[in-house]
């Protein structure tokens, strides 16, 4: 089976294939920080104690234990409806369907993507 040619990174350095370069981690790694930064808390974006208990108990119900768009086991509540589209809809049952925390990722960066 052939194997891929490593590259060089901007830094200079040859990195493997499938590999990332030191340097490439750091700017990774601050940008990410850089970004936490600026994003506000769980609790500033709306998932108090109130949505934890709600949302556990929305999972906890009969035929909500596997997310509605892969399968998979749920762990999140997602929103039919976006929250930042419908703010009114936040806590309204009939907008909640089950979710993996995979979907979910998807739907918010294609979500981020339309704006």
């Amino acid at each position: 089976m052939p194997i891929k040619a490593p590259r060089i990174c901007s830094c200079g350095k040859v990195v493997p294939s499938g590999a990332v370069c030191e340097c490439e981690a750091r700017r990774n790694r601050e940008r990410k920080e850089r970004f936490d930064k600026k994003r506000p808390t769980a609790r500033q974006r709306g998932y108090t104690a109130e949505w934890e208990r709600e949302a556990k108990a929305f999972l906890s119900e009969p035929g909500k234990s596997h997310c509605a768009r892969c399968g998979d086991p749920a762990t999140v509540v997602m929103h039919i409806k976006s929250i930042r589209a419908r703010p009114d809809l936040r806590m309204v049952r009939s907008n909640w369907r089950p979710g993996c925390q995979r979907c979910n990722a998807k739907e918010a960066a294609q979500e981020r993507q339309e704006r």
